[in-house]
């Protein structure tokens, strides 16, 4: 018998580091020592007697015994979710803390006392704020109520939308003061770019500058998160976009009113079915729905 198979320490070190790409990585996402990873993946190497993973410097990439080791963890991760869901779906409370997503921008200049509000209604209810530039995967119960600015939320879950985000071009008012208001896109090759990373390729602002990279403009920063790009664009170092709430609240930026970057997107707040009926889940969404409807000027970029 393969007793390390049975081990979950041993089968969740192979899926985060088969995730993540090395054990440094999975051990940071398992809030453990790297040691820890390192001894579970040898172990179970040792009792299989092959190598999980080819090691390279660019990462650690699963062999075929290591793929089916995932594809075993993943099945385990996936049932354990959705026997979770179910348990948490039938209850009147919630055990455990509330997980909300919500994009960095979103989670850090607007959601927090939004959230702290609700909190109090509730003082047993514990909230964890997972703040993450991509979309949660509620299937694998990475977030309880995820907060996303999209056409399509996600087809397998369940929501309402609660407003309207909008984005637009923001620059520091001195640079602008210094090179002028572009008037239009062909005038912005008299600035630097500050862009999102490659990775968040499905924000607004990175679709937008997309088309006009290395045909109008030359990058000067790239961030990935939108608080790191809104501080970048703060110090001078070129024009970006930002959702209108952020940009407009911070000072030393002015919205560039010339160039605009595309209609607003609509805001979803999703859970899982299973979760559509828990108290408290359509509690915090009610409570979120409630204060984006109150806030839609800021948010949608008509509240200056």
């Amino acid at each position: 018998m393969i007793a390390a198979l049975r081990s979950s320490e041993c089968v969740a070190s192979v899926l985060a580091t088969s995730r993540l790409g090395t054990p440094l990585k999975a051990a940071r996402a398992m809030s453990c020592a790297p040691s820890t990873v390192y001894r579970a993946v040898a172990r179970l190497e040792q009792e299989i007697g092959a190598a999980l993973f080819d090691r390279s410097p660019e990462g650690w990439a699963p062999t075929h015994v290591g793929r089916r080791i995932v594809a075993l963890a993943e099945t385990i991760e996936r049932e354990a979710a959705e026997t979770e869901l179910m348990v948490l779906g039938g209850r009147t409370g919630f055990s455990g803390p509330l997980r909300v997503s919500a994009s960095d921008g979103l989670a850090e200049a607007y959601l927090v006392p939004v959230l702290a509000r609700f909190s109090r209604t509730i003082p047993s209810l514990a909230i964890e704020l997972v703040v993450d530039n991509q979309f949660a995967d509620l299937r694998r119960r990475e977030a309880d109520i995820a907060v996303r600015p999209s056409e399509k939320p996600g087809d397998d879950l369940v929501g309402r939308r609660a407003g309207k985000l909008a984005h637009a071009l923001y620059g520091a008012t001195p640079l602008l003061a210094k090179r002028g208001m572009p008037a239009s896109p062909a005038d912005l090759g008299r600035f630097g770019a500050c862009v999102l990373a490659e990775s968040l390729a499905h924000h607004t602002a990175a679709r937008w500058w997309s088309k006009r990279i290395r045909k109008q403009v030359e990058v000067a920063f790239i961030a990935n998160t939108e608080m790191s790009l809104a501080a970048a664009i703060a110090a001078g170092m070129g024009i970006g976009i930002l959702p209108c709430f952020l940009g407009d609240r911070l000072r030393g930026l002015a919205r560039v009113t010339t160039i605009p970057v595309g209609p607003p997107v609509d805001i979803w707040l999703v859970t899982h079915p299973a979760l559509r009926r828990n108290p408290v889940v359509q509690g915090a969404i009610r409570t979120l729905a409630t204060a984006m409807r109150r806030d839609a000027a800021a948010l949608a970029g008509t509240r200056r």
